[in-house]
């Protein structure tokens, strides 16, 4: 995917921040259990309440989650990548100024820098 503009970019970077939601957690493998399994009549399982399907990330949006960790976040420092991260994830910017201690306007800068190097660094030919 060809990248033209900030404002693709900063799209870019809040569907990952979508996608990353619904990836499933990370949990430790689990133990098997010796008790019996148990068999449901047709009018229990009627009567069970039904657990709501999760919508699940295509893998467009997969290969654009990759190429944000594994390319673009890399490029940028430490505090340059928990900015963007967080305004990825629609964080409003005054809980941002209370956590940096800075104000808005610098961080806003400091966004637009990190922005603007992810725009004009290096990006490998395989993520295209």
């Amino acid at each position: 995917m060809k990248v033209k503009s900030v404002d693709d970019i900063k799209n870019i970077l809040e569907t990952a921040a979508y996608v990353e939601r619904l990836l499933p957690p990370v949990r430790s493998p689990k133990y098997r259990c010796f008790m019996p399994q148990i068999v449901y009549t047709a009018q229990e399982i009627a009567f069970m309440d039904r657990r709501s399907i999760r919508p699940r990330p295509t893998q467009e949006q997969v290969g654009l989650w990759e190429m944000v960790v594994l390319v673009w976040l890399p490029l940028l420092e430490k505090e340059e990548r928990r900015i963007v991260w967080k305004r990825a994830n629609r964080i409003p910017w005054k809980f941002l100024c209370r956590e940096f201690g800075v104000s808005r306007q610098v961080l806003a800068v400091r966004y637009d820098k990190a922005i603007i190097k992810i725009q004009f660094g290096e990006i490998p030919k395989k993520c295209h």
